[in-house]
């Protein structure tokens, strides 16, 4: 009796058992959160493709999505900034590489970007601030050295620009942006003789 008994009671629960290894999905530990970061991953993903489509607003938004995921929240944060940069919204993006910096204050890009973003934004000041600093700090550097002639060319700064050039030509005799200062430069004379040509008329 109590033989019978024991089998009866064994059949129900291999039953039980055997269903829901069939039918019913049984929770894998941090299963749900794997799956979430997988939708994030695609967001980025996405983004990154509406990147290299220029379609910049687009990029921004799916970024803003892949920041709730904390293993690509720097990641995801960084190309937000860039697309915003990208997208002309130099404001935006600046807030985002001054907020990057703080965190990484030895990055010599953020902060070069930092001073491009400012001079993008008319505050030519700022730039110039920020492009002597790090003229100064890192002086085998030639792209930033560029780059300060370039601001203090579009600010029409020329003589603090020339002597710049010179410091350029000097130190880096190489560097494949001589020539095309070169040219503005004589532009930039034949323009100002022209001027005083027709004054003296």
């Amino acid at each position: 009796m109590y033989k019978n008994s024991f089998v009866f009671f064994i059949l129900p629960a291999f039953f039980f058992f055997s269903s829901c290894h069939t039918a019913v999905h049984v929770p894998v530990p941090g299963e749900s959160q794997v799956k979430i970061n997988n939708i994030y991953t695609e967001y980025y993903n996405i983004a990154d493709s509406y990147m290299e489509l220029e379609k910049y607003d687009k990029a921004i938004e799916f970024y803003s999505i892949a920041l709730k995921n904390k293993t690509l929240f720097w990641s995801a944060y960084y190309k937000m900034g860039r697309a915003y940069a990208l997208a002309k919204n130099y404001k935006e993006a600046r807030k985002i590489y001054n907020k990057l910096l703080r965190r990484d204050k030895a990055n010599t890009d953020l902060q070069v970007s930092i001073a491009y973003l400012y001079a993008m934004e008319g505050n030519i000041t700022s730039a110039i601030n920020i492009y002597e600093y790090l003229c100064g700090k890192y002086p085998e550097n030639s792209e930033i050295l560029v780059n300060f002639i370039n601001v203090l060319i579009a600010d029409k700064r020329m003589d603090y620009a020339k002597s710049k050039f010179e410091e350029l030509k000097k130190v880096f005799p190489d560097n494949s942006s001589i020539q095309e200062f070169e040219k503005v430069f004589a532009e930039a004379e034949d323009s100002a003789d022209d001027t005083n040509k027709k004054t003296e008329k």
